[in-house]
């Protein structure tokens, strides 16, 4: 058995371990409920700025890279979570789910998938 997603074994201050895991969150949107074009949206995004971090850190996510294509109406945020669930929380609470549609997904570094590629060529 191979795990190619990555994972991250971390000890608070209270000596509890946290295991964090790397997700992908993908989304896309209408243009019609696009934050540039509709009203509502955009309230939406520049409140969701405001309360980023403390949402960020209620459900214990760490954000690593934000990514959005304003013509594909499109966006990929990669973030440090304890699971999909508390990831799906995260945008939830956002209110990002009201006009997007979203896909989370464990993400793994490339080299992995290469070195079970060479245990599976070596077998």
């Amino acid at each position: 058995m191979y795990i190619l997603f990555y994972v991250k074994i971390l000890i608070n201050a209270d000596n509890c371990i946290l295991i964090m895991a790397l997700y992908g969150i993908y989304g896309s949107h209408t243009t019609e409920s696009c934050p540039l074009s509709n009203i509502r949206s955009r309230n939406i995004v520049l409140k969701m700025a405001q309360d980023l971090d403390n949402i960020a850190n209620k459900n214990k996510i760490t954000i690593l890279d934000q990514y959005h294509s304003a013509l594909e109406h499109t966006f990929l945020w990669t973030v440090d979570a304890e699971s999909a669930h508390s990831a799906e929380r995260f945008m939830i609470e956002l209110q990002w789910s009201v006009f997007n549609a979203l896909k989370i997904v464990p993400l793994g570094r490339y080299q992995n998938v290469v070195e079970a590629c060479k245990k599976l060529d070596a077998a």
